[in-house]
């Protein structure tokens, strides 16, 4: 772990995050793991893309382009090092074993098996670097029958049940429209992670952290397995509506769409109020919420009778200003125009290799007002940091074992001093 106060100080101050001092090297390509290791970097971890040389990531070659320079690849990678290190040549698995040497962390999204081919599997590092943590992401993850087998997102999405609730009833299952199963996966890897530096901060070793695609949608069909394990029956597609609460889906009105989102008894009361249609409260299809959702398309069609007559956006106004949820359908030029979006520092700027401004998402992540910002740091070039990175081998290293000794000495000598330096030894530095 390194020292964060020797942070450049020319770097943005939404680098220096919590995680600032951990070295996190990067194996990992396309979108899964780059997303982990990218939320690693927005809470402060320097983060060493160690590349393939010549190509890089495979995603450098995905569209859409910026003058020649992919969006899809900078969108995820800002605020990274390049690193190209060929893992077969004994050079560069020289420079590659002194950066290990240094590294808290080490993040891979190979078929299980590879790194192991490559004298590079958790068990064989874990006898040689006891306190790296070792985060794999893959398909199906390091263990089970399907292990070895190769997954995208649209493939673990399909075995993992989402697409099955997804669209319309009586339709052809859909795809969600964002990479859900590569975005959960590298969100629940970042958690392992954060979880196994917490853990080594009381054992002084690292764990291995195993995430597999598919278990991360299994993991997120909430109550569609509570449905089927209370019924007997098989959740399918529902549309736009909640499959357990009623009213609670989208609307159209006038001109436009809109959702709805009447949560409970007290808020459908308050509704049929503002719709002029008390006697809906009081007809038993609709007494409580079990009726209404077994009702749903008959109150459906009684509640868009009135909202046919406003534009949405009045309806909107009316329902939030009598404390229910109702939103406009934004699309997504819409989303990066909301004054609270922007508000709250979610629209941010990052810099390609070639100058080119890319508008990004920002750190939906908010600690004590440390991590928001619109300016993210800049998106790395292939073997672009090479120099610093080797330039600075070494002394991340002598910074380590000087806190470790400063942390155990203090440790027996007690008092304000000996107080003072186990802090330190512990990266919290202060006066004594």
């Amino acid at each position: 772990m390194t020292d964060p106060s020797s942070a450049s100080a020319s770097e943005p101050a939404l680098t220096r995050g919590p995680l600032a001092g951990v070295t996190v090297l990067d194996l990992t390509r396309v979108l899964a793991g780059p997303y982990c290791t990218m939320v690693l970097a927005d809470l402060g971890a320097r983060v060493i893309k160690v590349e393939r040389p010549g190509d890089g990531d495979d995603s450098r070659g995905y569209g859409p382009f910026l003058a020649g320079e992919s969006a899809y690849f900078g969108s995820l990678n800002r605020g990274k090092e390049s690193i190209a290190l060929d893992l077969k040549d004994e050079a560069d698995r020289a420079l590659f074993e002194r950066l290990l040497a240094e590294a808290d962390v080490l993040v891979e999204n190979y078929r299980p098996g590879t790194m192991e081919r490559l004298g590079y599997g958790a068990a064989k590092l874990r006898q040689r670097f006891p306190r790296l943590v070792y985060a794999a992401v893959s398909g199906f993850g390091q263990t089970g029958p399907y292990a070895a087998r190769p997954a995208y997102d649209m493939i673990v999405q399909a075995m993992g049940g989402i697409m099955s609730v997804t669209g319309q009833a009586g339709e052809t299952p859909v795809r969600v429209g964002t990479s859900v199963g590569d975005i959960t996966a590298g969100l629940f890897t970042a958690i392992g992670i954060v979880s196994a530096l917490f853990d080594r901060a009381r054992t002084g070793r690292g764990e291995t952290v195993d995430v597999a695609m598919l278990d991360c949608q299994v993991a997120i069909l909430e109550n569609a397995i509570a449905r089927f394990a209370a019924t007997g029956q098989v959740p399918g597609p529902l549309g736009a509506r909640h499959p357990s609460i009623t009213p609670f889906e989208m609307f159209r009105a006038a001109d436009d769409f809109l959702v709805v989102a009447a949560g409970n008894d007290q808020m459908f009361q308050t509704l049929c109020d503002l719709l002029g249609r008390r006697d809906l409260a009081g007809d038993p299809r609709f007494a409580s919420n079990d009726a209404r959702t077994d009702h749903q398309q008959d109150l459906k069609r009684e509640i868009e009778k009135v909202l046919a007559t406003r534009p949405a956006a009045e309806w909107i106004e009316a329902c939030v200003a009598r404390g229910i949820p109702a939103a406009r359908i934004n699309t997504v030029d819409k989303v990066l125009a909301d004054p609270h979006v922007n508000a709250r520092d979610m629209v941010a700027t990052a810099y390609l290799a070639n100058g080119e401004a890319l508008t990004v998402a920002g750190n939906p992540i908010k600690l004590g007002g440390r991590m928001g910002g619109t300016r993210r740091a800049g998106v790395p070039v292939l073997d672009g940091d090479r120099s610093r990175i080797l330039a600075g081998l070494g002394r991340a290293g002598r910074r380590s074992r000087w806190r470790r000794l400063c942390g155990q000495v203090g440790g027996k000598l007690g008092g304000k001093l000996g107080g003072w330096l186990a802090g330190y030894g512990r990266g919290r530095a202060g006066r004594p």
